[in-house]
């Protein structure tokens, strides 16, 4: 048993983390917050209010922590700032374990609101301290709006937030590239699972690559008119569109996210091979046939 550190462990993905090591009650937890969480507390959970800006008080905050796990706010150059604030503190507190908070794919050089996450990886490399970094690919939890079973759990984390790509409800697949290219999807769920179960590892891979599943477009489709009983509205953006989309200088910083990220998937910046899946072989993830099953076929 060790105690083990989530900042951002009150919400998002950092919540399903927590709520995965809490269920292996095997080590004991602190979670960073910028505000009192009476709940997570209610659950014996340590919550430590802390200011991002300050390495002394993140430091304070870590005493007695074996591992740190970053799941903050994946935007920006002040979410950049604040990691950095944290493995400093982390290395000062004498921690052994860093995670950067990634939770996607390779697209960081896409995306310019992942910019940042490059940066801290490079000071995470250079650090001393045992890291890894997870991989997931795209989160199954953006088909889930709409859907007609246990929304709460199809979601996730991906609340308030419209679908991504497909929208079951509506429909509408819009599509990156021709459909042919493989896509790892997992659930935010799942992810927190793999987690769990990495901190019981020996040691750490610097990279800790996670598939829920691996599909195409072109599958998913099928899975939803064969599962759903519905006919997608599709429509496919190209390499050539996409990169035509974000040459213009009409979009805002949203749709500028939105559109890099349909071209990371193009350029096939989510797929990739599996490592922790055979590191970890008791944990089972969903499926996207088994998350369209549960939460959006009609009885």
């Amino acid at each position: 048993m060790v105690r083990v550190a989530v900042a951002g462990g009150a919400r998002g993905i950092g919540l399903d983390i927590v709520q995965a090591i809490l269920d292996t009650k095997k080590h004991e937890l602190t979670v960073l917050s910028r505000t009192d969480q009476p709940l997570l507390t209610s659950k014996g959970i340590d919550v430590r209010v802390v200011d991002y800006s300050s390495v002394q008080q993140l430091k304070d905050a870590l005493a007695g922590a074996h591992t740190v796990i970053s799941c903050l706010a994946a935007y920006g150059s002040d979410t950049a700032a604040a990691e950095l604030a944290l493995l400093e503190a982390a290395k000062q507190a004498g921690t052994a374990r860093f995670v950067p908070s990634e939770w996607n794919s390779a697209c960081n050089d896409v995306v310019d609101l992942y910019s940042g996450k490059e940066t801290v990886w490079k000071t995470v490399q250079s650090s001393r301290l045992e890291y890894t970094r997870f991989t997931n690919g795209l989160w199954m939890n953006v088909w889930g709006p709409g859907c007609l079973r246990d929304e709460e759990e199809a979601l996730g984390p991906y609340k308030c937030r419209p679908p991504f790509c497909i929208d079951v409800g509506a429909g509408t697949a819009l599509i990156p590239g021709d459909g042919s290219q493989r896509i790892v999807v997992t659930r935010t769920q799942d992810v927190g699972r793999f987690v769990a179960a990495a901190l019981e590892l020996p040691r750490w891979e610097a990279e800790s690559r996670i598939a829920g599943d691996i599909v195409t477009f072109n599958e998913v489709v099928q899975l939803v008119k064969g599962i759903c009983g519905k006919d997608l509205n599709i429509t496919m953006l190209s390499v050539k569109d996409l990169e035509g989309i974000l040459n213009g200088d009409n979009l805002d910083v949203g749709e500028r996210f939105y559109y890099q990220l349909l071209l990371s998937i193009a350029l096939g910046r989510t797929d990739f091979e599996p490592t922790l899946n055979s590191f970890c072989p008791h944990v089972k993830p969903l499926s996207v046939a088994d998350y369209f099953r549960r939460h959006w076929k009609s009885d």
